[in-house]
């Protein structure tokens, strides 16, 4: 009697857990908004306390959030002096880019968004934004949907910008 009481309990489990592929809703992940709906009406979050997705990247002297979706916006990062990270998603970030310092991460920030007034602008490469970041939530590589066929070419902006561009590789 208590194998027959087991069995409906176990397929109940198997068809709810969401799988590993998917976003669960209550994932920082799935909570966060893109880069680019921020963007999209700076206006509204500015001064205010936001939870975002977008793409960390590393500069010369700092470091910028971005989006592939308005990829012609990039966002400084300045950490609070309250500032905290997830371990594991430190631990990822900091794998990514030993290997490579400007390759993109997957990235949820909790941070205050502020837009660039008259005559203002943030960071090394004169952004019109910047979030002041108080949590790393989570980080993990670049996914291929959201790099995909638009991957940045080595000598991107961004490395123009921070007066960083990679030699051609040899082959």
């Amino acid at each position: 009697m208590k194998r027959l009481a087991i069995v409906p309990i176990f397929v109940l489990m198997c068809h709810t857990s969401p799988a590993p592929a998917q976003q669960a809703e209550g994932t920082p992940s799935a909570q966060a908004m893109p880069l680019c709906a921020v963007l999209a009406d700076a206006a509204k979050y500015d001064g205010k306390e936001i939870m975002v997705r977008g793409l960390y990247r590393m500069v010369i002297h700092g470091s910028i959030l971005m989006d592939r979706a308005c990829s012609q916006t990039n966002v400084n990062l300045r950490e609070s002096p309250g500032y905290k990270a997830d371990k594991k998603a430190v631990s990822v970030l900091r794998s990514i880019t030993k290997k490579d310092q400007f390759q993109p991460v997957e990235v949820v920030f909790r941070g205050i968004f502020r837009v660039a007034h008259k005559e203002q602008c943030f960071g090394q490469i004169c952004a019109g934004y910047e979030i002041e970041t108080t949590e790393l939530v989570s980080a993990r590589p670049e996914s291929p949907d959201s790099g995909g066929a638009t991957s940045v070419p080595a000598t991107d902006t961004l490395a123009h910008e921070s007066g960083h561009v990679d030699p051609p590789k040899q082959q």
